[in-house]
């Protein structure tokens, strides 16, 4: 059984006599420890399947499947559980919290799980050992995505979802918190995925998913992906 498995799931949003689809019939599977890369244009339906996934939104239709359990069924007060033990975010524009250090930051997250990384660790292990006691202000647009992943990864998720994590960087930056995110990935056994509009960053994937106008055009195995040093965009 695959760890992930989206059956015809929709999603629509309705305002009065109108409807939206964000993600139309979509269907793919997912194996545990995959890294996966979601791409399309902007307003293609992506984040809002990442958000499905998170459990931070619920379909219209279709099952979602986590390790076998349909989150799609799941009531309020199970979604939130399963977000905080289950699931790690890394976002575009970082948010973390301005007033924290880094090393707040990412205690914060710790401490809504039972069995938490280690905070030393995880700082260590996305290379911001020396930086733990600045607040976001104080680092660059890259130490704060790390400081990011390092919040995600704290919790020690089974699933790590980015969204357009290197969306708001530099092209050296951009790589080295791919990096970070790949070696997290592979130290954990994390299944990540990554949203990204950035064709050369999708050959990163084990699977490549290609989303357009809402559809799935393509789901494509990639059974030696591009290593990062051979990427450029």
């Amino acid at each position: 059984m695959a760890y992930i498995e989206v059956r015809h799931v929709t999603r629509e949003f309705r305002s009065g006599t109108q409807t939206t689809v964000a993600n139309r019939d979509l269907s793919f599977e997912v194996e545990r420890g995959n890294v996966v890369t979601i791409l399309g244009p902007s307003g293609a339906g992506k984040s809002t399947l990442l958000n499905i996934l998170g459990g931070m939104d619920t379909p219209t239709s279709g099952e979602v499947l986590i390790d076998g359990t349909d989150i799609a069924k799941f009531s309020t007060k199970q979604l939130t559980t399963y977000r905080r033990q289950a699931v790690g975010f890394v976002f575009q524009f970082y948010n973390l919290i301005s007033n924290l250090t880094a090393r707040e930051n990412v205690e914060l997250s710790s401490q809504i799980t039972q069995d938490a990384r280690d905070v030393s660790e995880t700082l260590e292990l996305v290379g911001l050992s020396q930086r733990a006691q600045n607040f976001p202000a104080q680092l660059s647009g890259g130490e704060q995505q790390r400081v990011a992943i390092a919040r995600a990864v704290a919790k020690k998720p089974k699933l790590l979802l980015c969204d357009e994590p290197t969306g708001a960087l530099d092209y050296k930056t951009g790589k080295q918190v791919l990096r970070v995110i790949q070696d997290a990935a592979q130290q954990t056994q994390t299944t990540v995925i990554i949203v990204t509009h950035n064709s050369a960053i999708a050959q990163m994937g084990d699977l490549v998913i290609r989303i357009n106008d809402a559809q799935i055009q393509s789901v494509t195995p990639n059974a030696h992906p591009t290593p990062l040093d051979e990427i450029t965009w």
